[in-house]
């Protein structure tokens, strides 16, 4: 199935790390996602952005993910922006009440802007 498949880019700008995603976020490519996050997320300092444009789903387990991701980079002194999410994604999110616990943004530009800040 093409729908199953994540793909993930990798751009280091001025230092921080823009990770693009396109595709589901599910049962299928979930551990593909952790493999690629966990070294990034658990470094000091680190400054994140994921342009989640072309995310076209996420399931439960990936909605736990990330909100784990964003306490691992808050206790680590660190920045995870989540940025550019569908409206149906955001939805949920905000359902869900991790709106308090996860930083979105509406455009990756917003997001670059504030983890140069940080």
């Amino acid at each position: 199935m093409a729908d199953a498949v994540l793909t993930t880019q990798i751009e280091n700008r001025d230092g921080i790390q823009l990770v693009h995603v396109s595709g589901p976020l599910d049962s299928m490519t979930h551990d593909q996602f952790k493999n690629l996050l966990d070294p990034m997320i658990n470094q000091p300092n680190v400054h994140i952005v994921l342009d989640c444009e072309n995310l076209t789903y996420v399931n439960s387990k990936g909605l736990a993910l990330l909100g784990r991701y964003q306490r691992v980079t808050i206790q680590n002194l660190s920045f995870l922006g989540i940025a550019a999410l569908n409206r149906r994604i955001t939805k949920t999110i905000e359902l869900l009440g991790m709106g308090k616990l996860v930083k979105l943004y509406p455009s990756v530009e917003e997001a670059m802007r504030a983890a140069a800040v940080l």
